[in-house]
């Protein structure tokens, strides 16, 4: 009798024939190459089974998105993904995501269904991988094992994963929908950054405990971030099913405005549309309809208690197989490893104690977020040897290996160093949280996979400080919520363009936190390592005991901040680096396939510009104290023409010379009393002073003038609601006098 496996127990296409799925898929691809189908209409085909186009090439050659439902994966399946890896894929490489899928770089079109029934064969699919559809559901890499969890969230994840895919309304959204879920009120999973997070709770029903979840919704990242609302404290796990569902149908049918515009098209656009509020009492109104005829109190509860969750013990889930894989003595219990110097390093960063007595879990971190087919196959075995013959896909680009016992911590350490996940890269390269950026991706700016490379080779360890970098404004590297965040940018100069980053500060959303980054200006990618160098300095010199680091920048200034970044942007125009990016021979050249200055980048780029006319200020400070007239005539006007730019173009319009942008902003924005002052001067005086000579201007009357209106626009900028309108200067004041 042949065995069941365990992905054919989990189950999560329900019993769904993926093969003539895929066989249709092939058929598609068929018709493309016939000319029987047009490129767009398979362009969202093809998206809907995690196939993306890919940077410099045509629909040849693709990127394929495996969807890891809550980043678990069996140490079967890695060995097939490596195999996958070693025969189809021109990176060579699979790329570990920050939501927990994997990605296939460089992959020919007609391999694609090859590949998608190898996957199948061990139970992974890719179908709404991508697309506008509910995507990959991710949960807490510590569930399960978490000392300070309520229960473990990973078979509910998983059936949420189940429940919703090839659901009628999944891959139909008006954009991507992400759902998420914690075990534990420490939100490992980052729940109020998704469209629904969940966070695990339990509540005495008479003498029985009960499961649920505490629920948010609206959350997001990309090029508009949002943080979630909270919308229920406890939700039963049997009633959250038919209100994620709810939530979806709201979304289906009220995202109608959102659809017209792709970049405004994610749910939290419509809950900043018809209010939270609003949204909620539709979401109430179809739960109720719902829970009428969605009963899965019986399904869910076989599924929980049936779910093949593997661990190596009794000391784990005692209804789960056990791994016969295991080896049973310590190979390098004699080794004397604590005299080695990066032993104390292995124990603090690279293992996690669970909450079963005697077992750890061990941290891997591939440079990059990458791992070839070799390092694939070599963690596979491992952790059939020593822990529980899976591992889990972390946000932070690293491999959670669970179930190692204490005394096979040496023999942990031995496979780290000898594999080089240890000690060969610099501590700070192994930490850092990078998409792909330019190396694939038709978005990007800039390659960060350089950047991040960069700041390793000049930087030895962070101290704990997490570096996120994405090569655009989008957030596949959550660059809002990292310590120190970055993203692709540019600068012209002298008719050429420079490759710069835009630097976020002080990012958090551990403990359900809605701490998103705060913009404080650009770097050139060349000196943005010192600026990291400068920040990681003065933090291991000013921190307090158990100071976060946005606490840290709260009490230091974002000012100090902004001054390090001062310090680090000034580069000779005539240096070479200035036009490369780090890493790379080619001079900088824009050119992502999609326009980066859309509407759902809209705050970042007015943040970029009110950052940037701030930076003008301070520098045009030294250059009157230096009396370097021309100077500062340069900065202020410069920083005039950015400031009422920003707020021109959250009129959805983009002029482009001087005198429309200045137009605009008298005639459009001035009466609208966004700012506190009247600036209906500010075009006549912004071309007496612009054709005046230096020595017929009074420098320091154009300095406090800008100063003003630099300070005006940032105080208004303040006042940005979600429905990206700014609350009305007397309208503050009305309500103070209250």
């Amino acid at each position: 009798m042949t065995q069941i496996k365990i992905w054919e127990q989990i189950d999560i296409n329900s019993g769904f024939d993926v093969y003539s799925e895929i066989n249709e898929y092939e058929e598609i691809i068929h018709k493309l190459k016939n000319q029987e189908i047009h490129p767009e209409r398979f362009k969202g085909y093809r998206l809907t089974f995690g196939t993306y186009g890919v940077r410099h090439h045509g629909e040849g050659i693709h990127m394929q998105r495996i969807k890891i439902p809550s980043g678990f994966i069996l140490s079967e399946q890695l060995r097939q993904i490596a195999s996958i890896v070693e025969k189809y894929v021109g990176s060579q490489h699979a790329h570990l995501t920050t939501r927990q899928d994997i990605q296939l770089h460089f992959i020919k079109i007609d391999d694609i269904p090859t590949i998608l029934r190898l996957l199948a064969d061990v139970g992974i699919t890719a179908k709404e991988a991508c697309g506008n559809s509910v995507r990959n559901i991710t949960s807490s890499y510590l569930s399960g094992i978490n000392p300070e969890e309520y229960f473990d969230v990973l078979p509910y994840a998983i059936f949420c994963t189940r429940y919703f895919l090839r659901h009628p309304l999944s891959s139909t959204l008006p954009r991507k929908f992400k759902i998420t879920f914690s075990e534990s009120e420490q939100d490992l999973a980052y729940s109020r950054i998704h469209d629904i997070g969940c966070i695990a709770q339990i509540q005495k029903n008479g003498n029985d405990l009960q499961y649920g979840f505490k629920v948010y919704v609206g959350g997001g990242l990309g090029s508009v971030p949002m943080t979630a609302y909270p919308l229920f404290d406890f939700v039963s796990v049997s009633d959250f099913y038919p209100l994620a569902e709810a939530i979806l149908r709201v979304f289906h049918k009220y995202g109608t405005e959102e659809r017209k515009n792709r970049n405004r098209a994610r749910m939290k656009f419509l809950i900043a549309r018809i209010g939270f509020e609003n949204f909620k009492d539709l979401v109430i109104k179809e739960f109720i309809s719902l829970k009428n005829f969605r009963r899965i109190n019986n399904e869910l509860e076989k599924y929980v208690q049936d779910f093949p969750l593997p661990a190596p013990t009794k000391n784990g889930r005692s209804d789960g197989p056990i791994n016969t894989s295991r080896i049973k003595l310590p190979l390098y219990s004699n080794y004397d490893f604590e005299k080695d110097a990066l032993w104390n390093t292995f124990i603090k960063k690279y293992t996690i104690k669970q909450k079963q007595d005697g077992y750890f879990a061990l941290f891997v971190k591939p440079p990059l977020g990458n791992l070839n087919a070799e390092k694939l196959n070599i963690i596979a075995n491992f952790s059939d040897s020593y822990g529980a013959g899976y591992v889990r896909i972390t946000p932070t680009q690293k491999l959670l290996i669970p179930w190692i016992e204490e005394k096979f911590l040496k023999d942990a350490f031995h496979f780290l160093k000898e594999n080089k996940f240890i000690g060969e890269e610099t501590e700070a390269m192994q930490e850092i949280v990078s998409c792909p950026g330019a190396f694939s991706c038709r978005l990007a700016v800039t390659h960060p996979y350089n950047f991040a490379e960069h700041i390793g080779k000049n930087i030895d360890e962070l101290h704990g400080l997490r570096i996120h970098i994405s090569g655009c404004p989008n957030s596949c590297g959550q660059h809002h919520i990292g310590d120190i965040g970055f993203f692709g940018a540019s600068l012209k100069v002298d008719g050429k363009l420079s490759p710069h980053y835009v630097v976020l500060l002080g990012g958090n959303v551990f403990y359900q936190s809605n701490r998103i980054g705060q913009v404080i200006g650009k770097i050139p990618a060349l000196n943005a390592h010192l600026f990291v160098k400068d920040i990681v300095q003065l933090w291991n010199e000013q921190k307090l005991d158990g100071e976060k680091f946005y606490e840290f920048v709260d009490r230091i200034g974002i000012d100090t901040f902004r001054k390090l970044l001062i310090k680090n942007s000034t580069v000779e125009k005539d240096n070479y680096d200035y036009f490369h990016e780090p890493g790379i021979e080619s001079e900088f050249k824009m050119e992502a396939e999609s326009r980066g200055e859309c509407a759902g980048s809209l705050l970042d780029i007015m943040a970029i510009n009110l950052y940037d006319s701030i930076r003008n200020i301070y520098e045009a400070e030294d250059d009157i104290k230096a009396k370097n007239w021309s100077a500062v005539k340069e900065k202020c006007l410069d920083s005039i023409l950015k400031c009422a730019k920003m707020y021109v173009y959250l009129e959805g319009i983009e002029p482009t010379s001087e005198d429309e942008i200045l137009n605009e902003f008298v005639e459009r924005i001035n009466i609208k009393h966004w700012l506190c002052n009247d600036w209906s001067d500010i075009k006549e005086k912004y071309f007496i002073w612009k054709y005046s000579s230096d020595n017929e201007i009074n420098a320091i009357e154009i300095l406090n003038y800008t100063k003003e209106f630099v300070k005006d626009s940032d105080k208004s900028y303040m006042r940005l609601l979600p429905n990206l309108k700014i609350m009305e200067c007397a309208k503050i004041t009305e309500d103070n006098n209250d």
